[in-house]
């Protein structure tokens, strides 16, 4: 019979709780180290894993603080993590520390614990030590564990034995102090006494199960024929102590006292609480065990067949317990592997070497397949005897590709340090070197097989200006000083040799946990030929950067056009020789045509290049450069191949704008010649238009009467055609003297130029009833007289091409150093397409009809507006109306009207 209730008293012997022997061999098993810290943060369980790792005895651990074996920072994140989930009662946690071992080695590991809470009271924690390298990877997790290790207790003490001898009357006839210190009696107060009434009135309610113990007790003196055996639990009182008992009777059967009865009572109280101590323990290793979901983590019997199942398992091979437990070992192994015994022989190996490895393919419940790791631990018991097996599994198959994926990755990453164009060299910080690959020992000259002792300073550098590096300023002792990446730093190897050789040097910290440079990772490229290139091309720029000036010189000498053409030359001779390498020995001679201009002194030089050329008009152009003395280098070319490009490009130039000149001075007299005709021509054609005029108005007046309808409606047309005629050719008169009549340009108001085109046209306004609305005009800069003939034939326009009565707006707006001036209209409107023909001369829309005009007055307003260098457009649709707009020049000093 036993109680619930459990406590020891102080005098009992003190035990170690602690796990059976299978579950302290599958903690040992487990590649990661277990442990539980008291709440002061001191151990109080290690497993192997722990010792293994810290290199520390297990004796030296328990009881030790936690920081023996955790670095400073790293114990007070712990603390710190710790603080916070018992503040906000949180769950699992995982965070990196550093072990530092017994030898000074430091291991980076990943700390994964959980709390240890009872009864409301934190006892402190249990977690899980695994090593950054063992693990997923870092940042990756497992499920969450917890345990409480105890140790396991190898002594019980012998107990005192309480004896009671009863008569065939079951009075008491004898008891031992055993007795007196157990029950808490008096051996002159019981003795004699029958015992069931000293059950009954004194015994009795010192057990913590009243009811039970008197029961089985009183139940053999009823029938005192049998043996009885039963654990009871006495409670604490004044005179006695709280202990478990084992009650042991049997009959007397001769002698004295036979017919009575022999109670014996053993003390076990220390094996009571190592059976609890046990189940606690053992509780705890399967919450642990269970809640560890990285391992499958079993036990087998001695045949192989599964004992136990743990939640990892369920996760790794999909069966739960009720599907695996009782099943052979060999259901996770392949069929191949169970075709060759793999199974068996494995057991055999475990149970002949106490523990074995192994890696390969398992089978899931699914059929899919997984890689695994496997531990298989014999378990014996103390005889040496095998109880079964202990078996971790776990499952490597993403760290098997891992693996597989990184060893491809170094190999790749080895191929391409080899066969890099550039240099890689890992540097320690002694200055020698780790490793480099062969494209460093070749631009070094230095063989790759004693890359390995190569040390800085070994080769001589220099820095760009061809001064000596010294090692201090080397990038690799930069990065080490700085702790910070040194990037394109030039370096010149063998600067008095004919080969010269520049390298492109950068430098990268490798650093430890503490971010302070180990080594550094430095690359070298050999720029030679871009440093030769970009000399040359900085030569070529400079090359051009002159040519350029050149040309723009003489294209601005050449653009004044107003010189005469000695000055012109002089000019550009006197500047021609900076161009060049040596322009304080070159010397230059330039001739057009006739007209001939040098340098000082130049008579007495040998040209030595020159560029000839020739105008369409065939007159001769020369460039001549050569140089007054030895040039600084002897060997040297004393011209450049550019410089002899350059004056080609001058001699195009010059022709280029001789030719120009000569066609802008023939245009401008063929201009003036076709002026000339049209004036001649418009001029002699007004006297015989006059006399066919008059005589037909002659005959008109003279003979009018004698004239039937058809007479006087012919003589009606040759009068107007006579007139148009003369219309016509006095629009062409003034066309033609646009250029050639202009009066200079002056400053002109607008708004006067507009009222006296408005007073001229006053009897046409009234008569059309005509609406004329504008803004304020602004000054220009123009011809008073000509910009009037504007104004007034575009007004004329609107008011001939409107309907109804028409309406004009005129208006100005300023764009930047010019005025748009606009005068709109409501009338029929033109099609687009035909906008840029009604500027033509002698181009029209309508018919004479429908609309009078000559067909020279919109002709006429874009001469007069290109004289004042602007330009004329209309925008308009048919129906819509039109606005017909142009620019002029502002006056100089004037912002508006």
């Amino acid at each position: 019979m036993s109680d619930p209730g459990e406590r020891v008293g102080s005098n009992s012997r003190t035990v170690e709780e602690g796990p059976s022997r299978e579950y302290r061999t599958l903690a040992d098993t487990l590649e990661d180290g277990v442990f539980q810290l008291d709440a002061e943060g001191r151990f109080v369980a290690v497993t192997d894993g722990i010792v293994d790792r810290t290199g520390y005895a297990r004796d030296d651990l328990l009881g030790a603080h936690v920081s023996l074996v955790v670095r400073e920072t790293d114990t007070e994140r712990l603390e710190r993590a710790l603080r916070s989930r018992l503040e906000s009662d949180g769950d699992d946690t995982t965070q990196e520390v550093v072990i530092e071992t017994v030898e000074g080695d430091r291991v980076r590991c990943e700390l994964q614990w959980s709390r240890l809470v009872e009864d409301g009271t934190f006892e402190g924690i249990v977690g899980v030590v695994s090593e950054v390298d063992d693990r997923t990877g870092a940042g990756g997790r497992s499920e969450s564990i917890w345990e409480r290790y105890e140790s396991i207790t190898s002594v019980i003490d012998d107990a005192d034995v309480g004896v009671f001898i009863l008569d065939e009357a079951f009075d008491i006839v004898w008891i031992d102090e055993t007795i007196e210190r157990y029950f808490g009696l008096s051996r002159d107060d019981v003795v004699g006494r029958d015992k069931k009434t000293v059950i009954e009135e004194t015994i009795r309610d010192r057990f913590a199960d009243p009811d039970a113990f008197a029961e089985t007790v009183r139940a053999t003196y009823d029938d005192n024929t049998y043996v009885e055996q039963f654990e009871c639990h006495i409670t604490a009182g004044p005179d006695r102590e709280e202990r478990w008992l084992e009650h042991r009777s049997k009959p007397i059967e001769s002698g004295r006292y036979a017919g009575g009865r022999v109670e014996l009572y053993y003390d076990i109280t220390d094996r009571k609480e190592s059976e609890r101590a046990r189940r606690e323990s053992e509780r705890r290793f399967r919450s642990l065990i269970d809640a560890v979901e990285e391992y499958a983590i079993f036990t087998l019997d001695p045949d192989g067949r599964l004992a136990s199942w743990n939640e990892g398992g369920e996760r790794i091979a999909g069966y739960d317990s009720s599907q695996i437990l009782g099943e052979h070992v060999s259901v996770f192994y392949t069929d191949e592997d169970r075709a060759n015994e793999v199974p068996e022989r494995q057991l055999a190996r475990a149970r002949e070497e106490g523990s074995i490895e192994d890696e390969g393919w398992r089978v899931r419940a699914d059929g899919s397949r997984f890689w695994a790791r496997v531990t298989i631990t014999a378990i014996r018991d103390d005889d040496a005897e095998i109880q079964g097996y202990a078996k971790i599994t776990r499952d490597m198959t993403e760290r098997r590709e891992r693996e597989r994926q990184l060893r491809r990755e170094r190999d790749l990453t080895e191929r391409i340090l080899e066969t890099s164009p550039v240099g890689i060299a890992v540097v320690n910080s002694d200055g020698s070197t780790s490793r480099a690959n062969e494209r460093m020992a070749e631009l070094l000259s230095v063989p790759a097989s004693e890359m390995s002792g190569y040390s800085a300073g070994q080769r001589e550098m220099f820095d760009a200006n061809g001064e000596f590096l010294p090692v201090e300023r080397r990038p690799a002792s930069r990065v080490f000083e700085r702790g910070a990446p040194v990037y394109d730093q030039e370096i010149l190897l063998s600067p008095a040799t004919e080969r010269r050789t520049w390298l492109s040097v950068n430098a990268t910290p490798i650093t430890d946990d503490g971010g302070s440079p180990e080594r550094a990772l430095v690359t070298a490229t050999d720029i030679t030929d871009l440093k030769k290139l970009a000399d040359r091309r900085k030569r070529e720029l400079q090359e051009r950067e002159k040519e350029l000036a050149a040309v723009r010189l003489a294209t601005d000498l050449l653009e004044t056009g107003d010189q005469p053409i000695e000055t012109l030359l002089r000019e550009f001779v006197t500047e021609l020789p900076q161009f060049f390498k040596y322009p304080e020995r070159t010397g230059a001679r330039v001739s057009v045509g006739q007209h001939v201009a040098a340098t000082d002194g130049f008579d007495r030089i040998l040209p030595t290049i020159s560029a000839r050329t020739r105008t369409d008009t065939g007159t001769p152009i020369t460039i001549e450069i050569g140089t007054a003395a030895s040039t600084p280098e002897p060997d040297a070319e004393p011209f450049l191949e550019e410089e002899r490009e350059l004056i080609e490009t001058l001699a195009t130039l010059v022709r280029f704008h001789f030719e120009r000149q000569e066609y802008i001075d023939e245009l401008q007299a063929e201009t003036r010649r076709l002026e000339q005709f049209a004036y001649a021509a418009s001029h002699d054609l007004q006297e015989p238009l006059r006399m066919v005029s008059s005589y037909l108005q002659l005959l008109e007046r003279r003979y009018g009467d004698e004239f039937d309808d058809d007479g006087e409606e012919f003589i009606g047309y040759a009068v107007d055609g006579a007139e148009r005629m003369r219309d016509m050719i006095d629009g062409l008169l003034a066309y033609s003297r646009v250029e050639t009549r202009g009066d200079p340009f002056e400053r002109v108001d607008l708004d006067a130029v507009l009222d006296d085109v408005l007073l001229d046209l006053e009897r046409r306004i009234a008569e059309t009833s005509t609406e004329i609305t504008a803004t304020e005009l602004p000054t220009v800069e123009g011809d008073a007289s000509q910009l009037r003939q504007v104004f007034q034939n575009l007004i004329i326009n609107a008011i001939e091409y409107s309907e109804d009565i028409p309406q004009v707006e005129i208006s100005a707006e300023r764009s930047g150093d010019q005025w748009i001036v606009s005068i709109r209209d409501e009338g029929i409107g033109i099609d687009p397409d035909e906008t840029d023909r009604i500027f033509e001369v002698f181009q029209r829309l309508h018919s004479r009809e429908t609309h009078a005009g000559t067909g020279i007055g919109l002709a006429l307003c874009r001469r007069i507006v290109e004289r004042h260098g602007g330009e004329i457009w209309v925008d308009s649709e048919p129906d819509q109306g039109s606005t017909f707009s142009f620019t002029l020049p502002a006056a100089n000093g004037v912002g508006g009207s």
